[in-house]
């Protein structure tokens, strides 16, 4: 079975894109796999509302350990599973929660074995600081992307105003990708990922 893994910054939007990515191809209600770092496994199952209550947040890190969905897609007259992967955000510094460290050294390690990276950008918050900052874990994340060659970064917030205007300065930091604008939280942009899924089940 193939897995697309979610990628990205802590609050760019991994878990709500899995949870409304989910509803958008048909998925009423979510069983839901949680990989703890030290192999540890649970599973819940939620109705999609109930996912975004208990697994969605304002806080940095909510999601602290692997969270996985098999999902279903019509491919034709078949029907294909395939697994959508959440992660913990991962960023620049060394955090100082053991748990937390333990989340993106769990995202690291699955980054290099995933069969296809989405890799979520918050691209409303492209400012000057983050134009100028080289060593960004986005820059990172797409430079071992475009390695990969299974790989694609969702814009997301692309509802936001602020977003629009940014489209131009991810093309221009992270050329070599293909982007596509979304919004994680309205489902916007969703019917291009699909294909996406699609072309690379």
């Amino acid at each position: 079975m193939r897995e697309f893994i979610i990628v990205g910054r802590p609050n760019s939007g991994k878990t709500m894109f899995a949870l409304n990515f989910a509803a958008f191809i048909g998925s009423k209600t979510v069983d839901v796999t949680f990989r703890s770092y030290d192999g540890l496994m649970s599973c819940r199952h939620f109705s999609i509302e109930e996912a975004k209550v208990q697994l969605c947040g304002m806080a940095l890190h909510k999601t602290r350990s692997l969270q996985s969905l098999i999902l279903k897609m019509s491919l034709g007259k078949t029907i294909v599973n395939f697994k959508i992967t959440d992660t913990c955000g991962i960023g620049e510094k060394i955090h100082h929660d053991e748990t937390i460290r333990r989340g993106m050294a769990q995202t690291l390690s699955l980054l290099r074995c995933a069969d296809f990276i989405f890799h979520i950008v918050d691209v409303a918050g492209i400012n000057k600081e983050y134009l100028n900052n080289p060593s960004t874990i986005d820059r990172e994340i797409y430079n071992y992307g475009i390695i990969r060659n299974s790989y694609t970064i969702l814009a997301n917030k692309i509802d936001l105003p602020s977003a629009q205007d940014n489209m131009t300065k991810l093309a221009y930091l992270f050329p070599k990708a293909h982007a596509i604008p979304v919004s994680a939280l309205l489902s916007q942009g969703f019917k291009e990922v699909k294909a996406c899924v699609a072309r690379n089940i």
